[in-house]
């Protein structure tokens, strides 16, 4: 996988500061090493998610109002998950009737609070 290639770059990257900076604290290496694994972090789970699918809607599903859920696309939202927030690519859905927007919920994603 191309994601693991680069996330080993960029654990390489810390030790590599760290030989440029002989003199650094172990407060500014501290700092490097959790800046780099909160990026991976963050990459690894919407990597994860992705592979779980988008979401959607059963063809007899209804909006509150009795009208149907009308795909509208794909659109990234912000996710909050125990390794903090992260962006995923979901199904978006429109009421045919009322207007209401949908994020439906996927197999993978379980506290979709978020905003668009």
């Amino acid at each position: 996988m191309e994601e693991i290639k680069q996330w080993v770059e960029k654990l390489e990257g810390v030790v590599e500061w760290s030989k440029a900076h002989p003199g650094s604290t172990l407060r500014e290496l501290e700092g490097q090493v959790h800046e780099v694994i909160e990026q991976i972090r963050v990459e690894l789970m919407e990597d994860a998610v992705a592979q779980q699918g988008v979401g959607g809607v059963m063809e007899e599903e209804r909006c509150e109002c009795g009208g149907r859920w009308v795909f509208q696309g794909y659109r990234k939202r912000w996710v909050t998950t125990r390794e903090g927030a992260i962006r995923v690519r979901r199904a978006y859905y429109t009421c045919e009737h009322c207007g209401a927007g949908f994020f439906p919920p996927g197999s993978a994603v379980g506290d979709e609070r978020g905003m668009e």
